[in-house]
Order: structure tokens, then sequence, then C-alpha cells
């Protein structure tokens, strides 16, 4: 074997992988902004602005194998350039186009290099963006062979202050903190449509607007105190029992409501809700242990999750041709007003 063809080869396989990866950060973007923005009534206090521009150089992108990949595909450096313009963002109606060279923001003009450039200029946008007022951004864009400089205005907008981050992980699944929700690799890979992966992260948005995981915490934190006690005064080993049961304790409520508040952030979206409960068809089909019910387990059964969001399909439509406000009808709510 030629080791100069293998050679070859890897540099070309790392150009793909990393065309891939950036194919998935671009659908992620995409695909999460709208519900982020449009959403973000169901957000509570929870809110911060946002411009719907990625950034990046050569030292950004994966770990430093791919660094030659990025030069020379996609003509990046050390300059802090735009990737990616989520269409009908703000930095999209601004005018800010992949492939611009970011100069200065505001009276800011960055001193850092590589990685940390990306950083500073990042950080230089959130804090123009905090109060959701117009900003300036300084820009090169090279037209017809010419090196062009202009100043674009951004306007940002109102979003849920829970960034949507994608993770390396091969497995199908995608989960909330509490401060952001991250999408596995895997799931991007399976949600074969725009619409379930929107449903997925409209899902995990919910889980987070409604306080589910600081309600989990707060569950598990009790069960561990009582799992301390038990083993202090009754000699009685627990083995984090008590813990375990407080953290998993409303799960499946919390995942209904999920479902259900996800669906609204969908529709306030503009989102494909008719077809969006077909998604727990096809999980269906890769656990089909989920399609049973179980009172132990910590997810409704697929078919339950099916049913339900057919029902709030039905529950959005009436309400839109009625002409009322896209607003869940939660009574525990107290960041949402119920109709």
């Amino acid at each position: 074997m030629s080791e100069g063809a293998a050679e070859a080869e890897a540099r070309k396989q790392r150009q793909i992988a990393l065309q891939a990866y950036l194919e998935d950060q671009q659908r992620l973007l995409r695909v999460s902004y709208p519900l982020l923005t449009r959403g973000s009534d169901l957000c509570g206090d929870d809110i911060r602005y946002t411009t719907g521009m990625a950034l990046a150089n050569s030292s950004t992108l994966l770990t430093e194998q791919f660094k030659e990949s990025a030069e020379s595909v996609y003509k990046l450096s050390d300059a802090v350039q735009v990737i990616y313009v989520v269409p009908g963002s703000a930095a999209d109606q601004a005018g800010v186009r992949a492939g611009d060279t970011v100069t200065q923001i505001g009276s800011w003009r960055s001193s850092g290099d590589g990685s940390e450039a990306v950083k500073q200029t990042l950080n230089q946008i959130k804090q123009q963006s905090t109060n959701g007022k117009p900003f300036r951004v300084d820009i090169q864009r090279s037209v017809k062979n010419t090196i062009q400089s202009q100043s674009l205005l951004i306007t940002p907008d109102r979003a849920c202050s829970y960034p949507v981050v994608l993770g390396h992980g091969d497995e199908v699944n995608a989960y909330a903190d509490g401060n952001q929700v991250v999408v596995q690799r895997g799931m991007m890979r399976f949600a074969a449509s725009d619409t379930e992966l929107g449903l997925v992260i409209s899902h995990e948005i919910a889980h987070n607007s409604m306080g589910h995981m600081r309600a989990k915490m707060t569950n598990y934190t009790l069960g561990t105190i009582l799992d301390i006690a038990t083993q202090l005064l009754l000699k009685v080993p627990t083995q984090g029992l008590f813990g375990s049961l407080g953290g998993n304790a409303f799960s499946q409520g919390f995942e209904a409501e999920a479902d259900y508040v996800g669906l609204y952030i969908m529709a306030q979206a503009g989102g494909d809700i008719d077809n969006a409960p077909q998604f727990w068809r096809r999980m269906a089909t890769l656990s089909p242990a989920a399609i049973q019910s179980s009172h132990t387990a910590t997810h409704p059964a697929t078919p339950e999750r099916f049913v339900a969001l057919e029902e709030t399909v039905k529950e959005i439509k009436a309400k839109k041709a009625a002409g009322k406000p896209l607003i869940p009808n939660l009574k525990n709510a107290p960041d949402l007003q119920a109709d």
C-alpha cells in the first residue's frame, strides 16, 4: 500500500468529516433559531438577545488535525470569519453574509489571535446585545477579488436564554440541563427532517423553561438527605436509593409537560406541527421496548406520547381558528398565562 495514497485519502476524509460537522452545526442553528426567538414568550424571564451568525477561524473547528482542511477548503485563517448566517435572523436582516471577516464590534477591535480572537469577538457581541439595542459591526468582504469594508447595524433578536449546542456523541439523544440544550450528533442523524429535529429541540427548551431540571435537582437533593439520615440513624445502607427515587420523581409528568409545551413553542415558531407526532412512531422502531408503558420508566411510552401530541395539535389548531393566543393551558406555570 502506498503511504502517499493513504495520506491523501486521510486528507480527503478529514475534509469530508469537517464538512459533515459544519453541516450539522448549520442545521442545528437554522432549526433552533426560530424556536428560541419566536417562542421566547414561553420562556418567562429567561431571555437573552442574539444575532444568528456563527463565527470561526482556522483554530476553532474540531481539533488541530482539521486545521489544514479549514484553511485549504474553507479558506479560513486566523481572522474571525462569519461561517454561517441563519436565514431571516438579525444578522441576515442587517446584511451580514457568510465569508465576511469581522474587524470591529462597536468601538472594540480584536487584539487576540487563534481561538481566543473568536471568543473575544463573541463576548463583545454578547455584551453589545445585552439590552437588545442596535449595534455596529464592521466587516470586510471580498467582491470580485476586491476587499471592501462595510459598517452594518444589527438589531439583535429576543430569544430564550438557552444556547442549543452540538454534542459529539453518537447516541440518539438530546438533553437540557437548565442552562442549555445539547443535541448529540447521533440524534442529528436520526432526526430525518427538520420537523423532527425541531420537535426534539423544542421539547428540551420546554424542560428548561418549565424549570424541570431545577425541580429534579431539588428532589434529588432531598432524597440524598434521606439517604444520609437513614444510614446514620438506622445504620441501613441505602446505596443512594432515595436520591435516585427523588431525582426520578415526576419524570413522566415532566416529559409529558415538555412534549406539550414544546409543541406550542414549535407552533409559535411556525413549525410543521401536523407531522411532528410521527417522530414517536419512528422512535418506536429504534426502541421497541418504549412501546410498552411502565410505572418505573422515566419517560411515557411512545404510543402515549404520539396520542398526546395529536391531541395537542388539535388544541393548537382550534386556538388558531378562534383567533386565540397560542399559550399552553397550564395551571402551575407562574411565568405563563392561561387563556
